[in-house]
Parts: structure tokens; sequence; C-alpha cells
């Protein structure tokens, strides 16, 4: 079925396992994750964030993913990282199940302000929400100085908004990392230890399989996924178009693209699945 972010959410915190968030930007992206999907017949959230919604139109994504999804495992439609309360109502309309208002960037009684309407209205239409607290360094739009979420700020947010879910700030970042991160597993713990709301994590791409698991076992529930798809695809597009020089064709050369986001999909799905 095509669930919200909160069913999936609560059955990883439950279970002691992460659900993955798969940012797409095409059919080849989404053909790959929901084939990956159900290859591990595990559950995954598929997302997209403004400017893939810009590029291809908000109706667009929501549609290609109900299209080509076959009803197993479970899986959600998530807004990444919307940056205010009229592209959440429209992805509602469009038919996602999650949204994600940031106002991470704001001061927090804005944070709380904004986030609480984004939630109101959402529930009313049954779509579950993710605010975010703290920042996360290599932000979409904008560059921002990376701030751990503290655990009281946690506390009072998700009393206050009644959000579904919580991205936190602990030292990831978007993008490639220019060096190793630093990611602070003690914070993880110490927030979902005061926190019933399953917390996530942005920015897994690029960090190692140890950090991740770590992650999972102190306390994350969803970990964003990027980056390692934009790659895994491009790779897949460059090896098709060499094997396949004199081609003008996409499907000739497409499908190694497909097969490459499966793989790397595949890959991340196992992985934080490892201890459920």
């Amino acid at each position: 079925m095509i669930v919200t972010n909160k069913i999936l959410l609560e059955e990883a915190r439950n279970g002691g396992y992460a659900v993955p968030a798969f940012n797409v930007d095409n059919l080849e992206s989404v053909i790959g994750v929901l084939r990956a999907a159900e290859n591990t017949q595990k559950p995954i959230i598929v997302q997209t964030i403004p400017r893939t919604l810009k590029y291809g139109g908000i109706p667009a994504y929501s549609a290609l993913v109900r299209a080509l999804y076959k009803g197993n495992p479970d899986i959600s439609i998530h807004l990444d990282h919307g940056g205010d309360i009229e592209i959440c109502k429209a992805c509602i309309a469009a038919g996602y199940t999650s949204v994600m208002i940031d106002g991470s960037q704001l001061a927090f009684e804005d944070n709380v302000r904004l986030t609480k309407q984004v939630v109101d209205f959402a529930h009313e239409a049954g779509v579950s929400v993710e605010g975010e607290l703290g920042t996360i360094g290599g932000k979409e739009e904008t560059e921002a100085t990376v701030r751990y979420t503290e655990v009281s700020e946690a506390e009072e947010f998700v009393a206050r908004t009644g959000a579904d879910s919580l991205a936190i700030g602990v030292g990831t970042a978007h993008g490639v990392y220019k060096g190793v991160p630093h990611i602070a597993i003690d914070r993880i713990e110490e927030i979902a230890a005061k926190v019933d709301t399953p917390l996530v994590l942005h920015g897994a791409s690029g960090l190692s399989d140890d950090v991740i698991t770590a992650c999972i076992k102190a306390g994350i529930s969803k970990i964003n996924f990027a980056t390692q798809l934009r790659q895994a695809f491009t790779e897949g597009l460059k090896e098709g178009l060499a094997l396949n020089p004199d081609a003008f064709d996409p499907k000739a050369y497409l499908p190694s693209a497909i097969e490459k986001v499966r793989e790397a999909a595949e890959k991340i799905i196992l992985l934080c699945n490892k201890n459920a």
C-alpha cells in the first residue's frame, strides 16, 4: 500500500531499523528504487525536493510513482525540504502522503508556528508531516552553519507542533562530503531518549556503513539518500552510452542507469534493515 511516513516510521522505530528515503529525479530513478523495494520486500520512501518539482511539475512525480508501484511492499510519497505552506498544499493535492516543512532557518518560535500550521491542515487531509530543527550542511537552497539540535528544543518542538517525524542536525551535510564527517551519535541517543517522535537523518550519502548502522542503533528511523543515487544514475548512463555509442534511442542506454540505481538502492535498503 501507499501509506504515510507516520505509519512506516513508527514501525521502524519499534522494530529497530530505518526506512531509507530516496530522492528521485526522473522516470529511471523511480523505476530503479521501486524495483529495489520489490526485490527486497522492504518499505521505502520515494521523495522529491522542490527543485525537482519545479523541473518536472508537482503532479508528475506522484502520478509516476503511483503508476509504476505494484502494491508491495508499503511505500510513501514524500515532499523533502518543503520551504513554504503553498508547496506543501500543492503536494498534498497532487497525492503526496507525507510532506516536510523546513523552517530550520527561522527563529525557533517562527519555526514552531510554521510547522504547526502545516501539521494542522496536513493532518486534516490524512497526510503526515516532517519538521526540522537544527541545521544540516549543504542545504539545497542555502548554505548554513551547522548547528546541532538541542535536546530541550527538540522536546518542546514536537510537543508544540505535533510533527510526525523530526529531522535533526547532528553533523551531516547534503551533497558530497569534502572530508570525513563527524556525526554526533551521542546527540541522537540523547534526543531519542527524550522524544517519542521518529527521528530523521539527512545527508547520508557518503557516510560509512558503520556510521549509518550506529545512527540507526542510536535512534534514527528515516535516512535520506539523494547524491548517492544521482551518482549511480550518472555512472549507469555513461556506461550505457559507452556500450551503445551509435544509439540515439534513450531506451538503448538508459536501462544501464536504471540498473545502477536499483543496485545502489538495494544495498542501502539492506543496510538500513540490517538489525531488523
